[in-house]
């Protein structure tokens, strides 16, 4: 029987957690590479990782992990939520196990004490996050990296607004740049 679970990255089971690091590290090598060619762990405890799972008899299924921090835009601070780290294993593929795992991690942002949820993803992906009730802030510009010297994401920013003080800071992300941090989730 398929059951979700629910862990902050600090109470994974560790059968669970290697599997997550094995899918990371094949998929996405470039954040295994170098110092972190050794990574044991999925995301950095400043962005309060919880991890969102489909598990049948011990083995992975699907996963997203939702995070969080505080972001500032346009002058103001929001509490911001999104989702990271989604994938489904190749034998699962196909049957609705994606679309639950990221209904699933969008249900928790929506219950959190977040003022918006973000995330970003590549522009194929798009549709998908859409059909999951997401938006695509098809105007909106990201900024990466060194904040002294920012590049342009090439990534689609997703969002949703979740408090009052979110739905009004709504035109700002689509008219103004965002700088995002190091990186995006």
């Amino acid at each position: 029987m398929i059951e979700q679970l629910i862990y902050p990255q600090d109470q994974l089971p560790e059968h669970l957690k290697w599997q997550i690091i094995s899918f990371l590290r094949i998929y996405y090598p470039e954040g295994f590479m170098g110092v972190n060619r050794l990574r044991d762990w999925i995301s950095t405890p400043h962005n309060h990782p919880v991890s969102i799972m489909l598990v049948e008899a011990g083995v992975l299924i699907s996963h997203t992990e939702v995070v969080w921090k505080e972001l500032v835009h346009a002058g103001e601070h929001y509490k911001a939520y999104g989702l990271t780290g989604v994938f489904t294993y190749p034998p699962f593929r196909g049957q609705g196990y994606g679309r639950q795992i990221v209904e699933a991690g969008t249900a928790y942002i929506d219950g959190s004490d977040g003022d918006i949820g973000i995330f970003h993803c590549a522009p194929h992906l798009q549709s998908f996050y859409e059909q999951c009730g997401w938006s695509a802030m098809a105007e909106a510009t990201t900024l990466v990296g060194d904040y002294a010297a920012p590049t342009v994401s090439e990534e689609v920013m997703m969002m949703r607004f979740l408090s009052e003080k979110g739905r009004q800071g709504q035109a700002t992300f689509a008219q103004q740049q965002l700088y995002f941090g190091e990186n995006t989730w």
